[in-house]
């Protein structure tokens, strides 16, 4: 069964509740409104990653902008994002030496923090080029989309360069009434709309000069991470990938629950099986191959001990993790470490 063309994975959604929760909405009410699952963690803010149709994503952000009176909720939610809100892949990118890095590494692991945004980056002349947004469907998103995606691209890789600012700006939507808030957000006038992705240029002078946050042994730590965690992500857009996603997703609270998974993919828990049983699969044994993935890339992580990584994989006790490991590689977790280190 392939994945939705429409569909998009995005930590905007759980980021709009949170805001509007913290501005008094009622966020329950929204979900049921929106037709949204009801255990969607949005209080875990931009650190929880949820698959939705793109129509209920853009009709949920819309609302809520509406209801909050807020023309520019794009860049409000945008403000609010906590430094480290996009993980690994944002501090590898924080860490790089130079701002040229910093954005090379933007192309390279976006999928892990925008999987459905294409990004690009060129230097043309005396500019260095920035886009991102949904190809061959610029107006797809919301223009609050577009705003909140160009704040968090733009000024953070800015902010990383002493002296660095944005020569011009563009944007897919239409130009709004009023665009004297993005001209004092941006700091420039050259702006113009109904373009095929949203981006930004600055001045590539400053690509090779080193970045505030720049940090060698700290960006070849987080580039071995970051690269296992992208090769974990969806290769494909078909119904297994996507229970992987959800699958790796639900471990942080736990153990798995079939029903609560086949909800975020719009199915049932008993169409899902049967649907995996089509393809000869099952959900045990697709949940099975996830743990067993990331059970030897967290066991090659000298930092956790074996008791945590029982933990991150979703099991109540370490007898429990013992017991599967030794039947997926004949070995027991320790043993297999220890061959690997040794």
């Amino acid at each position: 069964m392939a994945r939705s063309s429409l569909d998009m994975t995005s930590r905007l959604a759980p980021m709009v509740l949170l805001h509007a929760n913290a501005r008094g909405l009622d966020v329950a009410a929204l979900l049921t409104q929106h037709e949204l699952p009801a255990d969607l963690d949005w209080r875990a803010g931009g650190k929880a990653e949820v698959t939705l149709p793109l129509h209920k994503l853009t009709a949920l952000v819309d609302d809520v902008a509406t209801r909050l009176n807020a023309p520019h909720f794009g860049l409000d939610v945008a403000r609010s994002v906590q430094l480290g809100a996009y993980g690994v892949a944002e501090f590898l990118i924080r860490s790089a030496t130079t701002a040229r890095g910093a954005c090379e590494n933007l192309l390279r692991f976006s999928a892990l923090m925008a999987p459905d945004q294409a990004f690009r980056f060129e230097v043309s002349g005396a500019e260095a080029v920035v886009e991102h947004g949904l190809p061959g469907n610029p107006t797809g998103m919301s223009r609050h989309h577009h705003e909140y995606t160009t704040y968090l691209t733009a000024k953070r890789l800015l902010s990383m360069v002493e002296g660095s600012k944005l020569s011009r700006l563009w944007f897919a939507h239409q130009r709004p009434a009023d665009v004297s808030v993005l001209v004092d957000e941006f700091g420039t006038d050259q702006l113009s709309f109904d373009r095929p992705l949203n981006g930004f240029a600055f001045d590539a002078q400053y690509l090779d000069l080193p970045v505030k946050t720049g940090d060698a042994a700290l960006f070849s730590f987080l580039e071995e991470h970051a690269l296992a965690a992208l090769a974990s992500r969806p290769k494909s857009d078909d119904l297994v990938e996507r229970l992987r996603q959800g699958i790796r997703e639900a471990l942080k609270q736990g153990e798995p629950n079939i029903e609560r998974i086949a909800t975020r993919l719009a199915l049932s828990g008993r169409t899902l099986q049967r649907r995996l049983s089509d393809l000869g699969t099952s959900f045990q044994a697709v949940l099975d191959d996830v743990r067993f993935d990331l059970a030897r890339a967290y066991l090659r992580d000298a930092r956790l001990d074996i008791t945590q990584v029982a933990y991150l994989l979703g099991y109540s006790e370490l007898r429990a993790f013992d017991r599967a490991f030794k039947r997926w590689a004949n070995v027991t977790p320790r043993d297999w470490r220890e061959q690997k280190t040794s």
